[in-house]
C-alpha cells in the first residue's frame, strides 16, 4: 500500500500561503533539523504504541454498551424472570387473566 503524498502547492493552498512561502518554510525546516529526518526504532516503537492505545480507546467508545447480565443463582431463574416481567408492566395482563 502506498501512502498518499501531497506536494507543496497543495499544502500552500490549504494553509493559505503562497507556494514560494511554503518552499521557503520547507528549506528553513530542513536546515533547522540539520537535514536529520531519521527516527530511531525505539522512538518509532514508542509512538506506535501510543497510537495503538489511542485507536483502542476510540474503538471501545464506538461499541455499544453490552447488556447487563445478572448471574442466576441456583433455583432462582424462574423467580428472577417473574420479577423482571412484573417490573416492566408486561405481567399485568397475565395476572388479570390468572385471577
Amino acid at each position: 500500500m502506498d501512502d498518499i503524498c501531497y506536494n507543496n502547492a497543495y499544502f500552500a493552498k490549504v494553509g493559505g500561503i503562497s507556494l514560494a512561502e511554503m518552499n521557503y518554510l520547507e528549506v528553513e525546516f530542513l536546515f533547522g533539523m540539520g537535514f536529520d529526518l531519521t527516527v530511531s526504532p525505539e522512538t518509532f516503537g514508542h509512538y506506535c504504541a501510543i497510537l495503538q492505545s489511542e485507536m483502542l480507546c476510540l474503538e471501545l467508545e464506538l461499541e455499544p454498551e453490552p447488556p447487563l447480565s445478572l448471574p442466576a443463582a441456583p433455583g432462582s431463574s424462574s423467580r428472577l424472570r417473574r420479577y423482571l416481567s412484573e417490573d416492566d408492566g408486561s405481567s399485568s395482563s397475565h395476572r388479570q387473566r390468572a385471577e
